[in-house]
């Protein structure tokens, strides 16, 4: 998920000009780029606890 982010913003970065990642505030690509590495950081997770025999 992060490494198909990382595609999108790098063409929207180079078609549409200069995309920055804004810390303070957040901005919507820095938004997306957090959503993106919970999703991966979750997903990791929850296979890594049926892959040990829990429920």
């Amino acid at each position: 998920m992060t490494l198909i982010w990382l595609i999108v913003w790098f063409i929207v970065d180079q078609v549409s000009g200069r995309q920055p990642l804004l810390l303070d505030p957040v901005n919507a690509w820095t938004a997306t780029l957090i959503l993106a590495l919970a999703l991966d950081l979750s997903a990791a997770n929850a296979r890594g606890a049926r892959g040990r025999g829990r429920p």
